[in-house]
């Protein structure tokens, strides 16, 4: 079986710290591997590693780059097909074009082919049949359908006639995640392909990564639902250790890991008693008649090997001050367009209620984000009514963390928003999110991408308010992050609106879905799962407007069964309504 061998001996920051060390690995070309792992220990490092991206070989073949010491031994010749190296070189292409690169042996066939029809009036017949068997043995007459399928799964087929140079930057990276899948090299490296894709085009890419792919791939997400599908392996690198191999998927990964947690401290926590033990007894018999008796157990105790301090990151502790309750309603939309300049979507008649978890969901670019700077007055309203209550106290987080110098000092941030912290006082607020006293001196810049959400969020999180609009919260933070900002915000006292493409984000947090599609606004009541329940199962009709008469109860039992239908009536019926 052909196979990569990854040995990483150390790879050390610029400062000294050592990132990942005494790691040897086998990733086999079928393998499905999940890469997991906090904020900032090492992933995006290890896979560059793992491309050779980081590398570079010396006279010995050891591979190393600055503080860099590791060796990629490449079994079979692999082909790598790595998401972060795929660039446009000509912005004025168009979509199609750039995909059509995906298939070079399909150009050449084509190529060959233009040249020999020009040849058939001199008698060219026997090698324009060859070229044309070249063609079709090639693909030549379907990649194009291979083409329309991916870019509709991917969500740009709308975009296949635009030039490169007029696509946003989440477009541009669906365009680089479909052309890397239509490349089809042995192996695939996608580092967070999730992240920037809405709902319906990750769940795409989940089903063919189930049933379409041949190969196998290591992926780096914190897209749980996404990696409990698709990876049957998990690598978990911790900062400053060696990389640990679990079998399973993600969720398998965590039960294991906690129980060798907790068996870990238990060893530890059992080796501290026995060495109190030993030193109380020692203690008492040192002096006098019972002197050699102590003296050999202090020998035993010197030879007692100690094992090491299990190490568990401190999960991270989120926090939004409340100001005051606003009143029942706090926005309300009627027949209104929303959009910059030209209209993105519709809105009949739309309210938020207090201390409603409202999810807005739908493809990018149908005017999610516009719809959030709407609201909050940064763009106009087209057309329309809308009124938000004059109480509101809004906290913004941006996914593009806007409100941040990049350049800045994270204090210095701080003070520009007119928090005045001794440092002190910030290294203790930072603390709860897991930076160091160091990390308030350091440039903003300099943090990896989760860091950074998390400095954003403990500074927006001291400003009390009583509405939280969230744009996609969870991109870049690792699995203990988003489980401790699920928690927290399930415990805030006020309302809700956030834009994600995590499912599992999405279902743990939303009371009601505002989903944009086909140039319209409707609401879902329920969370994602009980959206698509109920778009797979065929209820068009509005589930939370049912009452206690049961007009509907045999529509509901048919078409869902007895249990179902009692489960769904009893979350959205109309007593239940919030």
């Amino acid at each position: 079986m052909r196979h990569l061998n990854v040995k990483i001996e150390r790879y050390e920051l610029p400062g000294g710290e050592i990132l990942i060390r005494d790691t040897s690995l086998i990733i086999n070309d079928d393998d499905r591997i999940a890469v997991v792992g906090g904020n900032g220990a090492g992933k995006t490092t290890f896979m560059k590693v793992v491309t050779g991206e980081k590398t570079m070989a010396d006279e010995s073949g050891e591979r190393f780059m600055g503080r860099c010491v590791a060796s990629v031994d490449n079994t079979g010749g692999l082909t790598l097909g790595y998401l972060a190296q795929i660039h446009f070189d000509q912005e004025e292409k168009t979509v199609f074009e750039e995909l059509r690169n995906a298939f070079p042996l399909v150009l050449e066939a084509e190529a060959e082919l233009a040249a020999s029809e020009a040849g058939l009036q001199d008698g060219g017949v026997e090698r324009y049949s060859e070229a044309l068997e070249r063609y079709k043995a090639v693909g030549g007459y379907d990649y194009e359908r291979e083409i329309d399928r991916v870019a509709r799964g991917i969500g740009i087929f709308q975009l296949l006639s635009s030039k490169l140079k007029e696509v946003s930057g989440g477009q541009r990276t669906k365009i680089a995640l479909a052309k890397i899948l239509l490349l089809k090299p042995d192996f695939l490296l996608l580092d967070e392909p999730t992240n920037f894709i809405d709902l319906k085009s990750a769940e795409w890419l989940e089903k063919y990564l189930q049933e379409s792919w041949k190969g196998g791939y290591l992926i780096i997400s914190h897209d749980r639902e996404f990696l409990d599908a698709t990876c049957t392996k998990v690598y978990d690198v911790v900062k400053g250790r060696p990389i640990v191999e679990y079998v399973g998927n993600y969720s398998d990964y965590v039960y294991e890991k906690r129980k060798k947690e907790e068996r870990l401290i238990e060893e530890y926590e059992r080796h501290l008693e026995l060495v109190k033990t030993e030193k109380s007894l020692i203690n008492r018999f040192r002096a006098g008649s019972r002197a050699g008796f102590a003296k050999s157990r202090e020998k035993m105790l010197e030879r007692l090997e100690e094992p090491e301090k299990p190490f568990i990151p401190p999960r991270p502790k989120f926090r939004f001050e409340f100001s005051e309750r606003p009143g029942e309603k706090i926005l309300e939309f009627k027949e209104a367009f929303i959009g910059r300049k030209e209209p993105l979507f519709f809105i009949s008649e739309v309210v938020m209620r207090e201390k409603n978890r409202i999810g807005v969901v739908g493809e990018n670019g149908a005017g999610k984000s516009t719809l959030i700077k709407t609201i909050l007055g940064r763009i106009p309203l087209l057309d329309g009514y809308f009124s938000k209550h004059k109480a509101l106290d809004i906290a913004y987080y941006s996914q593009m963390h806007e409100e941040l110098d990049m350049e800045a000092s994270v204090l210095a941030n701080f003070e520009r928003a007119g928090f005045a912290f001794t440092r002190e006082r910030l290294a203790s607020i930072l603390g709860n999110y897991g930076f160091e006293y160091s990390d308030v001196d350091r440039r903003v810049r300099d943090f990896s991408g989760g860091q950074v959400s998390k400095i954003l969020f403990s500074m927006i999180g001291l400003r009390p308010s009583n509405i939280l609009i969230l744009d996609e919260p969870t991109n870049h933070l690792d699995y203990d992050s988003r489980e401790a900002l699920e928690k927290t915000l399930k415990e805030y006292p006020g309302t809700i609106l956030f834009i994600s493409h995590d499912r599992y984000f999405v279902n743990k947090v939303a009371s009601h879905l505002w989903i944009v599609e086909d140039g319209e606004l409707t609401v879902s009541y329920g969370n994602y799962a009980d959206y698509r329940l109920k778009k797979d199962r065929g209820i068009s009709y509005d589930v939370s407007l049912w009452n206690d008469e049961g007009e509907l109860d045999m529509v509901l039992e048919e078409k869902l069964g007895k249990a179902e239908a009692k489960r769904i009536k009893e979350k959205f019926g109309r007593n239940n309504r919030k």
